[in-house]
């Protein structure tokens, strides 16, 4: 038996803790083992070296490997569902996967995709396969097969092992540490436990928040400005992971050409907001005017979607509508939401050949296509990018190589020095070929990038600032310049049809940024799911951020650049069931 279980225990923590560099490549927090990881696979090595031993056929033995090793299988797919689609097996997940319903199984080819980038992923199975083959090999011998010696030995190392474990329990319970080691929750019994989050409905909610639980509606909103900008072209630049790390007055940082062209008759704000730090749902969002974890407006997703009316608007003006991309836009289907938003003309990575341009220099190829399409009328375009996407690559590192760290975030401010002057140029490339005198010019990224803030990088996995904080800028020559103190990405198409003189008669959320009496109240998600939720969402309050981690099982509270963890049992209660209502009402939650 000990033989056996410390087989499993060595072989299982390697194998986690490879599934969970998987994870990694999706941004996932949980890269390494944690405490509750190494108990559970502690007391499942236990049961089942114990089963093991007690069951006297050989076909039973086979039976229980069998079973140990399909749920092994299962936390691997979970890693690849999770890379693939940022959401966890769990018993429902797994219903939809294995019958091809909610669209899941559809997706196997991206899953055939990844294993193509990181072939090494498909030995994982393997080598636990390989685990319940040495077991049973060894379960096949008699019990004299090893020395009294060696037998010994192994005994006591594997008692050494959990006597440690359960004065590391011990300790854990008299010291509440605070390391993520000790308080990251494990994954692996979401295959079988209930992961519902719930809060306290009949609780008395606070009459500042109360008014901000259901979101408020707009069927359009007109300033005293209305129809300055009357018939303008419109360019809407998002860079890819853009967060709030411009060089500025006070502080170092992104030195932007871009930011060049936004020195007068310009609005700049603050503090503005992607309110999912996710690409897709981000899109979406801005083009819906409204809140959603189904972008591709699925009818067999647990999630409603919105109908995107904000660009059809603009074509009923006569706006010619075009969506410029150097990324892949086939992959997760991204083509198909920007088909469903409306667009006249979508270009993405395969529509820029040529010219032996690499990344997202080759934007430049498109200038003559964007112009002929743009000829004759008002236009709108949207420009994305590639580069500023982890992993950040710079293509002329001779150039763009101010910041000299070899850490992601270095590499990442190389990447997006590059971007801005490859978009930079474009726009100089256009205007030889477009008049851009009568043009609103906005400029921020999709979401933001973090790198180790409260122990999350990358982004779509958190609501911290890094990830929600993106740089806002907004001009066109018959504006006065002004600050905004707060926005968010539901207040640009409102903003844009202010300006126009363009009325709305559906709705939909987010004001024009003309109007500075909005109030300072917004709710994140991330795209990233657990359970029946978001894995983290967070409500912002006059700069008070309510946060629920549940990946971390932690609710905190972010106010002045600190965050502390909430530990009393009725402030916790009341943040989730405050945080349950506006999920609910926003249909983000199930």
């Amino acid at each position: 038996m000990s033989v056996t279980f410390i087989l499993y225990i060595v072989m299982a923590s390697s194998l986690l803790s490879l599934t969970k560099k998987v994870r990694a490549r999706r941004g996932a927090l949980s890269s390494v083992l944690n405490f509750k990881d190494i108990q559970i696979l502690m007391l499942s090595s236990i049961a089942v070296s114990f089963a093991l031993a007690a069951v006297p056929w050989l076909a039973v033995k086979a039976l229980i490997c069998i079973s140990f090793f399909l749920y092994g299988v299962l936390i691997w797919l979970d890693a690849l569902l999770f890379v693939q689609y940022r959401i966890e097996i769990n018993r429902q997940s797994m219903a939809w996967f294995f019958t091809g319903s909610k669209g899941l199984a559809k997706g196997i080819p991206h899953l055939f995709l990844l294993l193509k980038q990181v072939p090494w992923i498909v030995f994982i199975p393997l080598m636990w396969a390989a685990t319940q083959g040495v077991v049973l090999y060894l379960q096949s011998l008699p019990s004299t097969s090893f020395s009294s010696e060696t037998a010994f030995s192994v005994s006591l190392f594997a008692g050494l092992m959990m006597v440690a474990m359960i004065l590391l329990y011990v300790w854990q319970l008299m010291n509440r540490p605070n390391h993520q080691f000790f308080t990251a929750p494990s994954l692996l019994l979401n295959i079988v436990l209930d992961d519902t989050f719930a809060g306290n409905e009949d609780l008395v909610l606070d009459p500042r928040h109360q008014p901000f639980v259901e979101p408020k509606m707009h069927n359009g909103f007109t300033s005293e400005i209305t129809g300055v900008c009357e018939g303008a072209n419109i360019i809407l630049i998002t860079i890819e992971s853009l967060g709030n790390y411009l060089e500025n007055e006070v502080s170092e940082g992104i030195q932007s050409k871009l930011r060049e062209r936004f020195r007068e008759h310009t609005w700049i704000g603050k503090k503005h907001f992607c309110l999912c730090p996710n690409t897709t749902v981000s899109t979406n969002q801005i083009y819906t005017g409204a809140y959603s974890n189904n972008p591709y407006n699925k009818l067999d997703s647990l999630y409603p979607g919105a109908e995107p009316k904000h660009l059809k608007t603009l074509k009923q003006r006569g706006y010619t509508t075009m969506f410029l991309d150097s990324a892949d836009i086939e992959l997760y289907d991204y083509y198909k939401l920007l088909d469903r938003i409306g667009f006249d003309h979508v270009w993405g990575t395969n529509d820029m050949h040529g010219n032996e341009r690499k990344a997202d220099y080759r934007l430049w190829n498109m200038v003559d296509a964007v112009a002929d399409a743009a000829d004759g009328g008002p236009f709108f375009l949207h420009i994305i990018n590639d580069q500023s996407h982890m992993p950040y690559e710079t293509v002329d590192n001779k150039r763009f190589n101010r910041h000299k760290g070899k850490d992601a975030k270095s590499q990442y401010m190389n990447a997006v020095e590059e971007v801005d002057y490859i978009i930079d140029e474009f726009l100089n490339r256009l205007a030889d070929k477009v008049d851009m005198s009568n043009t609103l010019l906005v400029f921020t990224g999709d979401h933001g990038e973090s790198f180790g803030e409260y122990g999350y990088s990358f982004h779509s996995n958190s609501i911290i600032y890094p990830q929600m904080h993106v740089p806002f800028f907004l001009t066109h020559p018959r504006l006065t310049s002004k600050e905004i103190e707060h926005s968010c990405h539901f207040d640009l198409f409102p903003t844009f049809f202010d300006l126009l003189g363009i009325s709305t008669d559906y709705p939909h959320l987010g004001t024009t940024l003309a109007d500075d009496s909005r109030a300072f109240a917004y709710l994140f998600h991330s795209a990233t799911l657990k359970g029946n939720t978001p894995a983290n969402f967070g409500f912002l309050f006059n700069d008070e951020l309510f946060w629920v981690d549940r990946l971390f099982n932690q609710i905190k509270r972010v106010q002045d650049g600190k965050c502390s963890s909430i530990t009393l049992d009725e402030e916790r209660e009341y943040i989730c069931s405050l945080l349950q209502r506006m999920l609910k009402q926003r249909a983000i939650m199930q």
